[in-house]
């Protein structure tokens, strides 16, 4: 049972070693023209998830007592599912009734990183990534299901490969992984920044997604739709802001419209931390603006950014297609 403690109190150290950092004269490193130095591999993984739990409502800071709960329930989750396998259960069985996970489930834990902590962020442990509007919630107007229905004028998710996602097809990392926002998923949460004076390009491990970043451009490029959409950026002071429009249509963050506006704002606040805000904007969905904070952390100096090689040796795509090819032969035919 101790080791399912240690998460929580590796969260509290890490919280009381940042505290005392901000007492000390802590500098930020800076490139050669002065500016905030981002530059490293970062990931931004954490247990906390982007919206609120209903169990905290309003809470937006956990308590230690809350911290401890969740880590070492997740803790518990993972040791279960690394535990060996009964050789004699059943197919299909279950993992009530002895089985190593749920049979539905396309991964097991070996493949995820999740992490393993809740994450702190102003001395607060966050019970959600969205801290504006307060109850931590995508405050969306009307039915939010109603943007995620299929276009009935476009392919069917069956027709041909262009009615598969962007994610299955290898061209965009799922869950706005890639962004803006640049949100964590259940793996390859890591990303390298590399700045110049005039650009920072940000590229996401998952399927190599690498977003040019212009810095104190005039205006927006609009005229080719980007799949992350067009993104200009400027300091203000030590934090860099960017702003990014120009989504293209295939891309919709949480069934955002074209009207799809994201404000991000990365401060490095210390050696190994940049703090990441974004706001997004969509008038079209959206009832209000909302707000999320997230910390990225940096990698060990040692450890690289992995070759993501994407539906390598993965035939899902091509029997979706033949399956409803076959479907589509019986009928003509009047059976099977």
């Amino acid at each position: 049972m101790i080791k399912n403690w240690l998460p929580t109190i590796c969260s509290i150290a890490l919280l009381i070693t940042g505290s005392t950092s901000l007492a000390q004269d802590w500098e930020t490193p800076r490139t050669a023209n002065g500016k905030p130095d981002l530059q490293g591999v970062w990931t931004n993984k954490t247990l906390t998830p982007l919206t609120r739990s209903r169990e905290f409502t309003e809470i937006q800071a956990l308590t230690s007592e809350q911290v401890q709960r969740l880590e070492a329930g997740h803790q518990e989750y993972l040791d279960a599912e690394f535990a060996d396998s009964d050789p004699d259960r059943g197919a299909g069985v279950g993992a009530q009734a002895g089985d190593d996970g749920n049979t539905d489930d396309g991964y097991n834990e070996f493949w995820k990183d999740l992490g393993t902590q809740i994450q702190v962020v102003d001395g607060e442990f966050r019970s959600s990534i969205i801290v504006d509007p307060p109850n931590g919630q995508i405050p969306y107007a009307g039915d939010p299901r109603s943007r995620f229905w299929r276009d009935p004028n476009g392919p069917g998710p069956t027709d041909g490969p262009e009615g598969r996602p962007l994610a299955e097809r290898c061209l965009l990392a799922f869950g706005s992984h890639s962004g803006p926002p640049m949100l964590p998923v259940m793996y390859n949460n890591n990303y390298q920044f590399v700045q110049t004076d005039e650009y920072v390009m940000i590229l996401a491990e998952m399927a190599h997604d690498a977003r040019i970043i212009r810095l104190d451009d005039s205006s927006h490029q609009l005229g080719m739709k980007k799949w992350m959409g067009d993104s200009v950026g400027r300091w203000e002071g030590d934090t860099l802001v960017v702003e990014t429009r120009g989504f293209n249509p295939q891309q919709s963050f949480r069934g955002a419209s074209e009207n799809l506006q994201v404000v991000e704002r990365f401060s490095r606040v210390s050696d190994s931390e940049i703090l990441y805000s974004f706001t997004v904007e969509d008038s079209t969905i959206f009832s209000q603006a909302f707000t999320g904070e997230l910390m990225f952390n940096a990698r060990p100096a040692r450890e690289s950014m992995y070759e993501y090689a994407c539906h390598e040796g993965n035939y899902a795509l091509a029997g979706i297609l033949a399956g409803a090819r076959e479907l589509e032969r019986q009928e003509r035919e009047g059976g099977p």
